[in-house]
């Protein structure tokens, strides 16, 4: 439905943070990066790359997603990545 002119479609703006939760959750960072950095070494290998994984996300940012070819309605996401998916022609099929 189109916005009538001058009239905003969104007129009470953004919804304010809740200031006092925000404090409360960075007030804990440094112990939860340090939690983070002690499961590095943990012996389950999975607990150990996730906290790896949390950690580089956070101090170097995600990953960029990399898009090969034109990804139309042919693609799926999977693990971050584009993935072209091209259906089986015709002589293919059996």
């Amino acid at each position: 439905m189109p916005f009538e002119p001058g009239k905003s479609g969104n007129p009470g703006g953004r919804p304010k943070e809740n200031a006092e939760v925000k404090a409360l959750a960075r007030s804990h960072c440094r112990t939860a990066v340090e939690k983070l950095a002690a499961l590095m070494d943990s012996t389950d290998e999975k607990t150990s790359i996730a906290a790896c994984n949390s950690i580089l996300d956070r101090g170097l940012g995600k990953p960029a997603q990399v898009v090969i070819g034109d990804a139309g309605e042919d693609a799926i996401q999977v693990e971050g990545r584009i993935t072209l998916v091209k259906p089986p022609s015709e002589d293919q099929e059996q």
